[in-house]
C-alpha cells in the first residue's frame, strides 16, 4: 500500500470560519504582536487539522498551532472515525507522536479528505505548488508547476 493516501469525505464540510472558531488566527496574530511584526496573519485556504493524543494542532503555511481542546475542534476526531466506520483516525496514541491521517479543510468550500500524515502535512504548509522533483530537468523553474 501507498504511504501517499488521500480518503475522500464527501458529505462532510467544515465552516470556512473553523481556524477562527478554534482560536487559530487569534493565536498566531497574538505571536505575531510578541514577534512585534506589523500586519496581520492572512489564512490561507487548507487548514490541516490533527490530534497528538488529546491535544488538538492545527497547520496551514508556516504555522503549527496547538490548540485548546474545546468544542468545535475536539469533535472531529468521532466524527472522522463515524463517517470512516472507524477505519481511519485523526489521533496519534503518544503526545509525541503523529497520527497516520490529517483531515485536511479547504476553506473555500468546506470540503474535507483524509490525507496520509506526511504528505497533508506537506500539502497544508506549501505556500507554492511544487512538483517534488527537485532535479531542474527541463523546466524553466523545477519548483514551480504550470507552464
Amino acid at each position: 500500500m501507498s504511504d501517499n493516501v488521500l480518503i475522500p469525505l464527501p458529505k462532510f464540510v467544515l465552516p470556512g470560519d473553523l481556524p477562527w472558531r478554534v482560536g487559530f488566527v487569534t493565536l498566531v496574530d497574538d505571536q505575531l504582536r510578541r514577534l512585534r511584526a506589523t500586519g496581520f496573519f492572512l489564512p490561507g485556504r487548507f487548514f490541516g487539522y490533527f490530534f497528538q493524543a488529546e491535544q488538538p494542532v492545527a497547520v496551514s503555511g508556516s504555522w503549527t498551532v496547538t490548540l485548546e481542546a474545546e468544542h468545535p475542534v475536539t469533535m472531529l476526531p468521532g466524527l472522522v472515525e463515524r463517517l470512516t466506520n472507524g477505519h481511519f483516525s485523526i489521533v496519534s496514541a503518544k503526545r509525541d507522536a503523529v497520527p497516520d491521517y490529517m483531515l485536511v479543510h479547504d476553506r473555500m468550500d468546506g470540503s474535507c479528505w483524509l490525507w496520509s500524515f506526511p504528505e497533508g502535512l506537506r500539502f497544508v504548509e506549501a505556500v507554492e505548488p511544487v512538483s517534488g522533483d527537485e532535479t531542474g530537468g527541463d523546466v524553466e523553474s523545477p519548483k514551480m508547476l504550470g507552464p
